[in-house]
């Protein structure tokens, strides 16, 4: 795996829309899921990507991205995750 940015190949087509107004949550393509604090970070993060079709992506967590090397253990309480694609440049 590189360290530029998260990959979850391969995509899928299946698109992500629960709503959630929880304490502890993860935005994916613009709906906010619920997420249970002391969670495997790597492994929900890599579930809700695979669910929302997201091959590469970057993770955002508290509004500043993290690095899969920068990732925590686990989902801290109160944590605010959001999943962006990965764009290449010039591809």
């Amino acid at each position: 795996m590189t360290d530029t940015y998260w990959d979850n190949s391969p995509e899928t087509t299946e698109v992500f829309a629960d709503e959630a107004s929880a304490d502890t949550y993860i935005r994916v393509n613009g709906s906010n899921v619920a997420l249970e604090a002391g969670a495997n970070l790597i492994e929900t993060v890599k579930s809700q990507a695979r669910d929302a079709g997201l091959g590469k992506f970057r993770v955002f967590m508290n509004g500043e991205e993290i690095r899969p090397s920068e990732a925590p253990d686990t989902i801290a309480s109160g944590s605010h995750l959001e999943l962006r694609p990965y764009d290449v440049a010039g591809a």
